[in-house]
């Protein structure tokens, strides 16, 4: 467990990061048993409740093909994500999914591409998640621009506080 204090987010719970898959992250929880998409590429792993229901949740920082909004179809102008992707068409996300036995889990929430990709993640006591976040030109071992905190809004993520980075941070 990695404290991060210098940026001011208090103790961090729960913070694996993982390199490919979930080999590795999160020992000892159901996250390490999900039988996840093989498009997936998990980068980090957070075992802990995010959506204040007193259950905990596997929080994933994951990579995928990227796909546009539906209502794309519709729109001449293109979507507010459709930029967010690399290279290659990958885009980051972040999951939550509550574990099931067996391996099985259901979608709590799966975000849309973001804008700026994820490297790593960790949930604070009280459920704040905080991410690290990078660019997609620098990919997914990018160095992160920047950390920001997360509050659980029952439809998704709220923003609660983004600090930039320095390159010596």
């Amino acid at each position: 467990m990695q404290r991060f204090n210098r940026w001011g987010l208090g103790a961090v719970l729960v913070c694996f990061s993982v390199s490919s898959g979930l080999a590795g992250g999160a020992p000892g929880t159901p996250c390490t048993q999900l039988h996840l998409p093989a498009t997936w590429d998990v980068r980090a792993v957070a075992y802990a409740d995010v959506t204040g229901d007193g259950t905990p949740e596997c929080v994933l920082s994951v990579w995928r093909p990227w796909k546009d909004w539906p209502i794309a179809r519709w729109s001449a102008s293109g979507t507010p994500i459709t930029s967010n992707h690399d290279a290659g068409g990958d885009s980051s996300h972040v999951a939550v999914l509550k574990p099931l036995p067996g391996g099985k889990y259901r979608n709590i929430w799966v975000g849309s591409a973001l804008y700026r990709p994820v490297t790593r993640l960790a949930v604070q006591p009280g459920g704040t998640l905080v991410t690290w976040e990078t660019t997609y030109a620098q990919g997914r071992e990018g160095r992160p621009v920047a950390v920001s905190s997360w509050r659980w809004t029952g439809f998704g993520f709220g923003l609660v506080e983004r600090r930039p980075l320095s390159a010596g941070q």
